[in-house]
């Protein structure tokens, strides 16, 4: 009792991960304040705050375990960057403002980008459906990489960028037909074996006819051939609903994908291989992932699509009724503790309840033998 374990990430910006968790000291007084919290007749503020920290317990751990396994990356400063991401909350005023690391792979920011995104071009889909636009959703794809050298795969993905790029989007016949859409390069992954993977790099797009779909889709089969883009996989379909299909477009470029295999308890097992993801991340790296054209890019533009302002996102927290000052990220997950706490007062932010799903996930994202006393 009277001590709070909170997973520091590094000993410092430029050190090492910590080998064992570091034990804050907080006055026991402080212990009260940390869980039986204020009671807030304010919903959006604190709601807001809880979400954001359930994606903080994710990041923590993502982060972390994306350094430890990758220590001679180029992204290293990167994967640092994305550890402290919003970890320190001020509030002044009945106002709150964190700093974000504007990373790609950063799940709190991924998070932030696309529910904005969805935010600017929903709107923009509504309206021209309104004057009798109809919406598809296009897919392209090549067959997998396959390779354990990430220089390989970030030629790949060049390769199928120019192809993008030089066969369909400066082509006269797409402009003709004054296409309006956006697309979003993302890349999954499965393991081959142990060091090697097969990269699955491909293509969505939304664009605002069926004449165009039918183009894209063509000239894409027409690039590549049967023998390497199997016409199975190049596909269009209606959209019926905007919403879904924004947030489908609009949801994370690259994601912490999983691999699914069975263990010896014939239970699914869901893995994450943090070596593939690094080779992801790297040959991604300076890569602009999402891109619009047509009446989307006149009206929103590429720069809104891939970063966000840090000043657009101060909360409004006066009903949380706590002191202005300086809230740092704790986290003891196995603890039930995981919120920014007054250093001074150990006066809890937001109140976020640990649940059972968090504790599943954390068992995902991080190994437990590797952080035996880790929350």
């Amino acid at each position: 009792m009277g001590f709070v374990y909170c997973l520091i990430g590094f000993a410092s910006y430029f050190g090492r991960w910590a080998a064992k968790p570091t034990k804050i000291l907080c006055m026991r007084k402080d212990i009260t304040n940390i869980t039986n919290c204020k009671e807030s007749p304010l919903k959006n503020g604190s709601d807001s705050l809880k979400k954001k920290a359930k994606v903080k317990i994710i990041s923590h751990n993502f982060t972390r375990k994306l350094s430890e396994k990758n220590p001679e990356s180029k992204l290293m400063k990167a994967y640092m960057d994305a550890h402290v991401c919003s970890n320190i909350y001020t509030v002044q005023g009945g106002k709150a403002h964190s700093h974000y690391c504007h990373r790609a792979f950063c799940p709190i920011c991924q998070r932030i980008q696309t529910a904005q995104n969805i935010k600017k071009f929903l709107p923009i889909m509504k309206y021209l459906a309104s004057e009798g636009r109809e919406f598809y959703f296009v897919t392209l794809t090549l067959q997998n990489c396959v390779t354990s050298d990430v220089k390989v795969l970030r030629d790949f993905m060049r390769k199928c960028n120019r192809m993008w790029a030089d066969g369909i989007r400066t082509k006269h016949k797409f402009r003709s037909l004054d296409i309006s859409g956006v697309i979003k390069k993302e890349c999954t992954y499965h393991v081959v074996k142990k060091g090697l993977f097969s990269f699955h790099f491909h293509f969505h797009i939304i664009v605002d006819s069926l004449e165009a779909a039918k183009y894209v889709v063509a000239q894409w089969k027409k690039l590549h051939g049967c023998t390497v883009a199997d016409a199975r996989f190049q596909k269009y379909k209606k959209i019926k609903d905007l919403e879904s299909a924004a947030i489908e477009v609009f949801k994370y470029a690259s994601k912490a994908s999983v691999s699914r295999s069975k263990g010896r308890d014939g239970k699914e097992k869901v893995q994450i291989n943090y070596r593939a993801l690094d080779m992801i991340y790297t040959a991604m790296h300076g890569m602009q992932r999402m891109s619009s054209f047509g009446q989307f890019r006149t009206m929103i533009g590429d720069e809104a699509l891939n970063d966000f302002r840090d000043e657009d996102l101060v909360l409004d927290v006066e009903g949380l009724n706590v002191d202005d000052g300086c809230y740092t990220w704790y986290m003891s997950v196995k603890d039930k503790v995981a919120d920014w706490y007054n250093m001074e007062t150990g006066e809890a932010l937001c109140c976020y309840k640990v649940t059972r799903k968090d504790e599943l996930l954390q068992d995902i994202y991080l190994d437990e033998d590797i952080f035996p006393n880790s929350g």
